[in-house]
């Protein structure tokens, strides 16, 4: 992967004012002391360490876990599969390094196909296979899935259909253990590659503390085999909204990120998402803070994101057009280096947010109620029935789904 810096040309016609300034000190500046404009102190490094840190969840094996995960979780998983979703794709669509990419991946678990929705939990100690006729996983007769738990086996993804390649190439798997000691209940997650012709190496592991009445933590860590991310998260509920603190520790290299988030429904298709990223490196803080809303029919965002150094106000992201606007603050010359600093972090925040509810997905798998499964999904023995989940109660009619599509009734909370 180029982990290079791609400069874009600044767009001047985006920059206004916004009614802030920032001086040198705590204070106010002593008389004639001409107050200084705040500036990234090495926006090529900042910007590198943020793409680093992307780079771990953007592998072919992590990218198989983004789109299968959800093919194994009930159907009360829908709401956070939907939200992770839109995350990503607000990450995906305005970053500077994924912006020549296809959206494949993240269209494919609401768009491409309906993730399954099983109606019991799955007996510990079998493994699930793809089954490429139905889109389905099964289980199988293969050995090595842990016996408090179990395995799915994760495959190379076709960018044409977003669903495993056919012939599937397999490339690791997913191991779903119960961790839980007394009453307290935890499940562990453990991603494994298995290249050609190489060893197995584990790419993530962490535990995920509370699954039964919902996630409350999660412990471990990520890795592309060069960059590992320490993961810390703690998930808050309280009326009307949800939020979920996370931060990150990169062993051997001076930078730490945390970023608090809080979500509320403002109206049925429409999501406020209130976020705080910072990024600590050098003896910089450099800081995001995000108010931004997401219409779930349109998939459009719109809001904006205040930036500071070093608690000095730095520049502005506006969301709301067909790209986002950067903004300078008083006395602040953005170059194009700090825009597309600017851009990273936008991106960032959002993809660490659907990052981290992506990782939790597979906690509703063993924990949630059964549920009937769907009238129009065809029975399999030994498979587990796929339904598309709907806010309303309507009569099985295939020939009108096959017409209208999908029926994605989510509401992202």
């Amino acid at each position: 992967m180029d982990r290079t810096l791609r400069f874009r040309p600044a767009r001047a016609a985006a920059l206004t004012l916004v009614l802030a300034a920032c001086t040198t000190g705590l204070t106010d500046p002593a008389p004639g002391r001409l107050a200084q404009a705040a500036q990234l102190a090495n926006p090529t490094a900042t910007f590198n360490q943020l793409q680093a840190i992307s780079a771990v969840t953007n592998t072919p094996l992590f990218e198989s876990f983004t789109v299968l995960t959800p093919h194994f979780t009930p159907a009360s998983a829908a709401p956070s599969v939907a939200l992770t979703v839109l995350s990503l794709e607000l990450a995906t669509r305005y970053s500077p390094w994924h912006q020549s990419v296809p959206l494949t991946t993240h269209h494919a678990v609401l768009t491409r196909s309906p993730a399954l929705r099983h109606a019991t939990a799955p007996p510990p100690g079998r493994t699930f296979v793809w089954d490429p006729t139905a889109n389905d996983y099964i289980a199988s007769a293969d050995s090595g899935a842990p016996a408090t738990g179990q395995r799915f086996v994760l495959y190379a993804i076709s960018q044409r259909t977003g669903l495993p390649s056919n012939p599937l190439v397999g490339i690791g798997y997913v191991d779903l253990t119960d961790r839980s000691a007394g009453d307290s209940s935890a499940l562990g997650v453990v991603l494994v590659g298995t290249p050609t012709g190489g060893p197995a190496t584990t790419y993530a592991s962490y535990t995920i503390a509370g699954p039964g009445a919902g996630p409350t933590s999660l412990t471990g860590f990520v890795t592309d085999g060069t960059t590992r991310l320490d993961i810390r998260v703690d998930f808050t509920t309280s009326p009307g909204a949800r939020g979920v603190v996370t931060t990150i520790d990169v062993p051997g290299q001076d930078l730490h990120v945390s970023e608090s988030v809080t979500v509320s429904q403002v109206s049925g298709d429409t999501t406020r998402m209130r976020t705080d990223l910072s990024v600590v490196s050098g003896g910089e803080t450099v800081r995001a803070m995000g108010d931004v809303t997401v219409d779930t029919t349109t998939r459009i965002g719109s809001g904006s994101m205040a930036v500071s150094v070093n608690d000095c106000a730095f520049a502005t992201i506006a969301l709301g057009g067909p790209d986002l606007v950067f903004t300078a603050a008083p006395g602040v010359a953005l170059t194009t280096t700090d825009q597309t600093t600017l851009r990273a972090l936008f991106s960032t925040s959002f993809e660490l947010f659907g990052t981290v509810r992506l990782l939790v997905v597979p906690a509703q798998q063993a924990s949630s109620p059964p549920r009937h499964p769907n009238p129009c999904a065809p029975s399999r023995t030994g498979a587990w029935s796929p339904s598309l989940p709907s806010s309303s109660k309507r009569a099985c009619h295939p020939e009108r789904r096959k017409r209208e599509g999908p029926a994605f009734g989510v509401k992202p909370v």
